[in-house]
């Protein structure tokens, strides 16, 4: 079949090539359509209920979004000081570019101004400078003298009075698109205010660094890749039609990879910068098996239909086992829970496709009938494999106690891995949004506001002292000892404002009117009969985020009332960035060990089929099972832990290693069939699929050690990880399938 359809496309090339032409400008145009988003809550379904929480929440009440500015400077209660915080704050609620944007500002300036509003009036004349000092010492040795007020003011400013913040409110029913403008245009003010030391931080301003970064790595990452790829392919066929031949196939696979995703809608995350190198590395990986077997039949004395026909025969049906399995081992992924690792693994099964197609179409149709070319001769390289091979095969047997010795230890530390989420993964650590955001850390914990919805009548006076009794079993919680640094609801809004709880329905309708006239900023969330408890989270990674989350969920199970509901569907109303990531990380190794399983039932089932042996379609597979080993004693002696990109590196490296296993196999088995000793038969593999073997390995590797040259942490690192384990893969299959399968061989003989 494959030899049909290789030697038709030979012949009709000029119907072959004007059909891929109009394929490739359509995939052009979707490709140019293709979305980037780097918004955490795609990581999610929304079937997660702190992602529909999260999400209604965000439409519900428009100043849910928000950025942070960080003030520093001498004494922030200086007059000058002031002044110059209530100008930026006044700047963002007026600005006619930030009109509907910006809903709001609370600042360390508000809190304490909210009693002395004649403040601002007597800020505008510099020679009332120290009243207005006066005024503000008072007020803020009165804050600190009240526990519940004092709380809420440590929140913004600092003790020595050093560093204070200012929370801008964003309208987040708006696209994101207009807030990341939004965030640009506040930017520029905080960097023109003078005698302070100004920074912004927040989900959007981080937001925007991160499609900065992610931009800036696919403008470096493609053309490396494909300057490492033409040199791996000059090395190998030392021809540059050769290479021009296998760039088209591997560009076109990644273009119309692209195509497909820009024509569907698909977002394009973080997670997917990886589906260029996967792309073309796969592409590459085919191209290599067949023009390699090609050249060697026409080094025999073969015709081009001839030794096309061999080669789409012998390599084509191991590289149609390849394709079978990899693309397996990347459609595992659709079963996770996390949607961008779902997309990923269809689009790279779909770009294997590609691959494959294209190579037994376009490769045969590209070959011209006067090459004979170089890259089947017998070289350094061959003879060095082929040496190899014998040592390995008189070796075999300490060989594979070796293997077995290093699987078992790998078993042992396996379980210790764990895993963690940061914003420092996401980030080189020289982003202004990212330093701002440390600082603030530092400063006054972490900045994650984790919620819980109210619902129902809240302004009752027995609903809001209930839900004082909730913030305050949270806050008292051993669980989340360091974690929460605060919480803040509408009955704390009332109790700071009137220094009391008023006994009627009525009067907490007034306070919350008088508030809101004197200063908004300090309202919370409020709409209809909806309401939000939020509370301050101070942890930075997934294991501090889930310890706040449960406990959170725990109190919202034991909350019972009959004026308000702190659920939602049944399930407890609790949202925000870490529930959202919480819910996220608790998936990680729940879905990297379901993945992985599925991938490799599903791959032996597949060898088993093809190679109609259970125990040769076993050994194949069995190289791929040391490499998942392998990488998890990796991680445990670096000190790593698994994240949303490692994840994945573990279905990459069963759909991508096993090709060497395949390639190995059916060129050992093929051996086997002719006579000779074990060493000659490993030797004669070696020699001479050996030179493809390792140059798919090292041009599969290295496309991944360029993804080393991102600027984002995480990246780098899987580049990294990818790349080892590609090594991993690659060794495991040399020394395991000769030793395994000549052992085997020579058993039978005895």
């Amino acid at each position: 079949m494959l030899t049909r359809i290789a030697l038709s496309c030979a012949r009709r090339r000029g119907a072959v090539l004007l059909a891929i032409l109009l394929v490739s400008c359509l995939m052009a145009y979707g490709a140019s359509q293709v979305r980037q988003t780097t918004d955490y809550k795609k990581f999610l379904s929304p079937e997660q209920p702190s992602v529909r929480v999260t999400l209604l929440v965000a439409e519900e009440f428009q100043g849910m979004a928000f950025e942070t500015v960080l003030v520093e400077g001498e004494n922030l209660l200086r007059a000058e000081a002031l002044r110059r915080i209530l100008y930026l704050e006044n700047f963002f609620l007026s600005s006619p570019s930030l009109e509907n944007r910006v809903v709001g500002c609370l600042s360390y300036a508000d809190l304490l101004l909210q009693h002395l509003p004649q403040v601002r009036e007597l800020l505008q004349d510099p020679s009332n400078d120290p009243l207005v000092e006066s005024m503000v010492m008072e007020a803020y040795l009165a804050f600190s003298s009240n526990p519940q007020a004092s709380a809420q003011l440590a929140g913004s400013l600092t003790p020595d009075l050093r560093a204070g913040k200012m929370v801008v409110y964003l309208n987040s029913s708006l696209p994101k698109e207009e807030l990341l403008e939004a965030v640009e245009v506040m930017e520029e003010r905080v960097k023109g205010v003078e005698g302070l030391n100004l920074g912004l931080a927040g989900s959007y301003s981080m937001e925007r660094d991160i499609g900065r970064v992610m931009s800036r790595d696919n403008r470096v990452l493609m053309p490396a890749t494909v300057l490492f790829i033409i040199l791996l392919l000059f090395l190998t066929f030392r021809r540059l039609s050769d290479v021009g031949r296998c760039l088209v196939v591997v560009g076109l696979s990644a273009l119309w990879t692209m195509g497909v995703m820009g024509l569907t809608g698909s977002d394009f995350t973080s997670l997917h910068v990886a589906l260029v190198p996967i792309s073309m590395v796969a592409g590459i990986d085919y191209s290599l098996y067949l023009l390699s077997r090609y050249y060697e039949e026409r080094k025999r004395g073969k015709g081009v239909e001839e030794a096309l026909g061999t080669s789409a025969g012998k390599v084509g049906g191991a590289v149609f086992m390849c394709f079978l399995t990899t693309m397996i081992g990347f459609l595992s992924f659709s079963i996770s829970d996390l949607p961008p690792v779902r997309t990923l693994g269809q689009f790279a099964a779909l770009a294997v496709g590609f691959a494959f197609l294209l190579t037994m179409t376009l490769l045969p149709a590209l070959v011209r009938r006067k090459e004979v070319g170089r890259g089947g001769r017998e070289g350094g390289v061959s003879r060095g494999l082929a040496s190899l091979g014998r040592g390995i095969a008189r070796h075999r047997g300490p060989i594979l106690a070796v293997l077995a010795a290093s699987l078992a230890l790998s078993a042992l530390v396996a379980p210790r891995v764990g895993s963690t989420m940061s914003f420092d993964l996401l980030l080189p650590s020289g982003a202004g949004s990212l330093q701002t955001q440390h600082r603030l850390e530092e400063l006054f914990g972490g900045q994650n506001q984790l919620f819980v919805l109210v619902q129902g009548d809240f302004l009752q006076p027995r609903a809001l002292q209930q839900l004082l009794e909730f913030e305050n079993g949270v806050r008292a919680d051993p669980r989340v000892q360091g974690l929460v640094g605060g919480s803040y609801s509408v009955a704390d809004a009332v109790l700071v404002f009137s220094g009391y709880l008023p006994p009627t329905r009525e009067e907490v309708v007034g306070v919350l009117e008088n508030l809101r006239e004197s200063n908004p900023g300090l309202l919370p969330p409020l709409s209809g009969d909806r309401t939000l408890v939020t509370f301050s989270v101070l942890g930075r990674t997934d294991r501090d985020f889930k310890r706040v989350t449960e406990a959170v969920r725990d109190h919202v199970e034991n909350f019972s009332s009959q004026l308000v509901s702190l659920r939602m569907d049944g399930e407890p109303a609790v949202g925000g960035a870490p529930a959202v990531i919480s819910d996220l990380f608790s998936r990680v190794l729940p879905n990297m060990v379901k993945t992985t399983v599925l991938a490799l039932v599903a791959c032996l089932f597949v060898l088993i089929l093809l190679f109609r042996s259970p125990l040769l379609g076993a050994l194949t597979l069995l190289p791929v099972g040391m490499v998942v080993m392998w990488e998890l004693g990796t991680f445990y002696l670096l000190g790593w832990s698994l994240d949303v990109f490692t994840l994945g590196s573990f279905s990459l490296m069963i759909g991508m290693g096993i090709d060497y296993s395949v390639q190995l196999s059916s060129r050992l088995r093929e051996e086997l069939g002719k006579n000779g000793s074990p060493e000659e038969v490993v030797s004669r593999t070696a020699g001479s699929i050996g030179r493809a073997v390792l140059a798919s390995a090292v041009t599969m590797g290295g496309g991944f050690l360029i993804l080393s040259l991102s600027r984002m942490p995480a990246m780098t690192r899987f580049g990294e990880l990818v790349a080892l384990v590609i090594f991993y893969a690659f060794l495991a299959a040399l020394f395991f399938l000769p030793s395994a399968l000549t052992l085997r061989s020579g058993r039978k003989r005895g």
